[in-house]
């Protein structure tokens, strides 16, 4: 089943949220979300509010402002998709088709209220506001108490502005709010519906019945690609589906029914649950409504812990998240993930899409948390969001901002969500990238030391150990177990050459810091030799060897000779390792370096609080 399937099947499913005005959060963060449109209808954002007496007289009148949040309003075939050629909605629309100014676009949004007005399936409030309208009083109306304000040939400055109606009456179990009545709603819905019986018919690819036809399919889904369609076939003289059909219905048929059901229940979905990176939307939804968490985000909250790392407890805490998800699905339920983008603001694409069991979907994501992760300071251990993944490896931070450019983000952010729900392996030149930016974390110090707020230096160092964690497990099977002190892992450490030349360059780092003490603000002999060290390991370590000399003379006995005999120590692993010691490491020095930054581990390294003055807060 495809994209435009699911999303039936989900409006279907959601027919109670039809019409209903609903809201999110607290009173001090609430947020108002989009309702879901009934058929023959779509969203807009009224900026005036007129308030009619119960014989269809002026009442009052008030400006909504820009934000005002959006209303379910009547729209035809044809006005959905309205461009600049003039066609008017039956009930709500600008002041240039309410307004009897602009003969054209008046007579328009006339006669669709009157044949409304004079069906079989009239609302009691339609004769009211038709008669107000007729009496062509509506500008003088507004601008006499201010709503708007007139030019001086009698045109509103803003023309643009839509009105929505509220007609005052006796009865207090009914709303006067056009906007929210789905008496009101439903009555469109029946005399459109008659309206369009006479159209031609055929089987509808989404669906499967015979139904009468369109071709006019709404826009504006994604209300940040503005009026780019999903599904467009106007354009006669190009290549939208010549060379394969002599028309458009011979590339698809799509019933009117199908396409309103799908569009509206896309356009709620991405209004509510979408979230946007570079322009480019991302969705994941199960369609009988179940909660997902987003297929960019961790399904895990981020807290603060005063505990020390614990990679058991933390593969405890995803599990317990994962069940958290799964209570409410039942074992047919499904996941749908697409992604949206738009490269005109005329054409909608879908850039990806994919549609899998949603208990998989859940359990892709766990694989990904559990084995992309590391320990990341009061948070513990915890897995870096995709944003962090690609604004660390192609961005540069600026204040504590990130530089990428949009394009490259949104292309970025699909391949590694890709990556994470088809458990594909990691993308070897993202690794590379972050390794090569972790190798150069002077340049992060002096950013930190910019601004006090940021913290570039570990965020950079986190992000890059867990992408080499995860990367080293994919490509490798390789298992590097944070904090882990059984035997097997401790053989495996002390065999790496690259890991101890990592350990080497931590000690080398926290000797030189722990000697001019924690008001010293330049960089260690260690950071700034850091790029070097990468490539010339050996070489390089016997000048940092030489440069800490008169930095051990300021420790006390106890730290010098524990120091001294830890860099002896792992000299000697060094030399068992049969290697050449010089060449370029490999990117798991970069986890000595963490492992030996942050040790807690070790019961002779019980001074630690007097080792690292820097260590992260």
């Amino acid at each position: 089943m495809g994209l435009l399937q699911s999303a039936c099947e989900t409006y279907d499913c959601m027919k109670h949220k039809i019409g209903e005005y609903e809201s999110s959060g607290d009173d001090t963060n609430k947020r108002i979300l989009e309702p879901l449109a009934p058929i023959s209808h779509a969203l807009a954002r009224a900026q005036i509010e007129i308030v009619l007496d119960a014989h269809g007289k002026f009442y009052s009148a008030k400006d909504l402002g820009k934000d005002a949040p959006k209303i379910i309003i009547p729209v035809t075939e044809e006005s959905a998709s309205r461009t600049s050629k003039p066609c008017a909605h039956p009930l709500c629309d600008r002041l240039d088709y309410i307004a009897p100014y602009d003969t054209q676009k008046h007579t328009l949004y006339l006669k669709l209220l009157e044949d409304w007005t004079q069906s079989a399936y009239a609302h009691p409030k339609l004769p009211l506001i038709l008669q107000y309208v007729r009496s062509g009083t509506i500008l003088q109306d507004l601008s006499r108490i201010e709503v708007i304000h007139l030019q001086e040939n009698g045109k509103p400055k803003d023309e643009k502005l839509i009105v929505r109606w509220n007609v005052l009456n006796s009865d207090p179990n009914e709303t006067g709010e056009c906007w929210s009545d789905k008496k009101l709603m439903e009555s469109f819905i029946q005399y459109y519906a008659s309206v369009r019986q006479a159209m031609s018919s055929s089987v509808c690819m989404i669906s499967g019945k015979t139904e009468p036809t369109t071709e006019l399919h709404p826009k504006g889904i994604v209300a940040a690609s503005g009026n780019a369609k999903l599904i467009s076939s106007n354009d006669d003289k190009g290549f939208t589906y010549l060379g394969r059909f002599q028309n458009a219905q011979q590339a698809a048929t799509i019933s009117y029914t199908a396409s309103q059901k799908a569009h509206n229940a896309l356009r709620w979905l991405v209004a509510n649950q979408g979230v946007i990176w570079g322009g480019r939307t991302f969705l994941c939804w199960n369609p009988q409504g179940n909660p997902l968490p987003k297929p960019t985000d961790s399904p895990m909250i981020r807290k603060k812990s005063n505990t020390l790392p614990d990679p058991t407890a933390y593969k405890d805490a995803l599990k317990k998240s994962l069940m958290g998800w799964k209570q409410n699905l039942r074992t047919a339920d499904e996941a749908v993930i697409v992604a949206f983008d738009a490269a005109t603001t005329g054409r909608l694409s879908v850039t990806y899409f994919n549609k899998l069991i949603a208990s998989d979907f859940l359990e892709r994501l766990y694989r990904w948390e559990e084995t992309c992760c590391w320990e990341n300071g009061i948070f513990g251990i915890q897995s870096p969001t995709l944003f962090q993944i690609i604004n660390w490896a192609f961005g540069s931070p600026r204040n504590g901002k990130p530089d990428l450019d949009p394009k490259f983000l949104r292309q970025q952010m699909q391949r590694l969500m890709a990556c994470r729900i088809d458990g594909s392996l990691f993308p070897t030149n993202i690794e590379r990238a972050l390794v090569e930016q972790a190798s150069n974390l002077v340049i992060y110090l002096n950013e930190q030391k910019k601004n006090s707020k940021a913290n570039p230096f570990w965020d950079l160092l986190f992000t890059a150990c867990a992408v080499i964690r995860k990367y080293r497990f994919d490509h490798f099977k390789e298992d590097w177990n944070m904090m882990d002190e059984t035997n097997i892992q401790r053989d495996k450490l002390e065999k790496n050459r690259s890991f101890l030349f990592g350990r080497l360059l931590a000690i080398a780092e926290i000797v030189e810091r722990s000697a001019y003490g924690s008001n010293e603000t330049r960089e260690p002999n260690a950071m700034r030799f850091q790029k070097r060290f990468s490539l010339r390991p050996m070489s390089v370590w016997r000048t940092l060897e030489e440069r800490l000399l008169p930095y051990y003379s300021k420790l006390s006995p106890g730290l010098r000779n524990h120091y001294r005999n830890l860099c002896a120590e792992i000299v000697e692993q060094l030399l068992e390792c049969e290697e050449d010691l010089d060449r370029k490491l490999e990117d798991v020095y970069l986890l000595g370096y963490y492992t030996q930054r942050v040790r807690r581990s070790e019961k002779h390294d019980a001074t630690d609080e007097n080792i690292d003055s820097t260590d992260k807060s």
